[in-house]
């Protein structure tokens, strides 16, 4: 059994508050009992839509004003650094959106804190704690694919991206620009494959597009970790969105698509006709299966929801001393690291 309930606080009422606040719901060990948006009609209009009492235009004020055991930071992340480390230092627990921060510096920063306050912190790495992924680790796990010789990120955006379509988006302000916003997605997923850190030994960008405020477009990057070598390749040129994972191993291929939630195991075979025959049957029949059961869950759930469930009860179990935190702050420091080097690169 758990502890007594958690009183949470949200910062930050935009888009992606519309999501925690539907999961929140259904997490019994959390009281939802504040919120805060520097927009004072936001966070009104926001407090009566989900029947929340309390809402604030400044943070400090929230912290100062509730009995908030954790903190849930929606902002921008150019935010998440000073906000982090005030909430650390009030002894709050944190649930930070990616990414951890902006700069390596912001990082050491928000480590820092956490060692002289004893709080816990994690971070929504939502495409890293999605049953897909979870069920791709555990057969790692289990050793199910071998020895893990490598694996391949691709992501793959259209022209139409509601952030690299808009000037003015602030993602345009970072290091690496929109690289520098969604970068933090393929390097953690790389980080839980072939460990936290990794080598940047190679990076190529391109402009194919449009857009005079996007100085690339296309990139591609190699990375080499402990359990092997790391690819990704990100383009905001592509036909259609697409959020594809390759883990390669020395007994199984996992062909994962992490925007379908579809996971493929592929194992040894051989070039003849016949193998080639049943490979093709196989292969087509599972992911007919999971599409259909996919398509079922879609209907009747919000995509994505057990994911950020899940960085919740982790966070939660950890205040509690049942279990280590799933996505750790040291993980998210190697993980600005990486993307900083990258940006840099480019």
């Amino acid at each position: 059994m758990r502890g007594p309930r958690k009183n949470l606080a949200i910062a930050g009422c935009g888009v992606q508050s519309k999501e925690h606040f539907r999961v929140l719901t259904k997490i019994d060990s959390i009281n939802l009992i504040a919120l805060c948006d520097m927009n004072g009609e936001t966070a009104s209009k926001t407090a009566k839509e989900w029947n929340v009492k309390h809402y604030y235009t400044n943070f400090s004020e929230m912290l100062k004003g509730e009995n908030v055991s954790i903190v849930s930071i929606l902002t921008p992340p150019q935010a998440h650094a000073a906000m982090a480390i005030e909430a650390i230092r009030s002894g709050t627990n944190v649930l930070l959106e990616k990414p951890f921060a902006t700069t390596i510096e912001e990082a050491e920063s928000i480590l820092r804190a956490l060692r002289e306050n004893p709080v816990k912190l994690t971070l929504n790495y939502n495409a890293l704690l999605n049953d897909t992924m979870m069920k791709a680790l555990d057969m790692i796990q289990e050793s199910e694919v071998g020895q893990v010789l490598g694996a391949m990120v691709r992501m793959l955006h259209t022209r139409n991206d509601p952030m690299a379509s808009d000037a003015k988006h602030w993602c345009h302000s970072l290091s690496g620009g929109r690289f520098g916003e969604m970068l933090a997605h393929p390097v953690y997923l790389l980080q839980s494959i072939i460990g936290n850190s990794m080598n940047v030994e190679k990076v190529l960008a391109d402009k194919r597009g449009t857009y005079d405020w996007m100085r690339y477009d296309e990139l591609y990057a190699m990375l080499h970790g402990k359990g092997g070598t790391g690819q990704i390749y990100v383009s905001f040129n592509a036909a259609r969105p697409a959020y594809l994972l390759d883990i390669y191993g020395t007994q199984k291929v996992l062909s994962i698509d992490l925007m379908n939630q579809t996971l493929v195991a592929l194992g040894t075979r051989t070039l003849s006709k016949t193998s080639s025959a049943i490979d093709s049957l196989s292969t087509s029949g599972e992911l007919f299966f999971q599409t259909i059961r996919n398509t079922g869950r879609y209907l009747f759930r919000e995509r994505g929801h057990n994911a950020l469930a899940r960085a919740y009860t982790s966070l939660i179990d950890s205040i509690d001393g049942k279990k280590q935190l799933v996505v750790t702050p040291e993980m998210a420091y190697h993980t600005v690291k990486i993307v900083e080097e990258i940006c840099k690169s480019i």
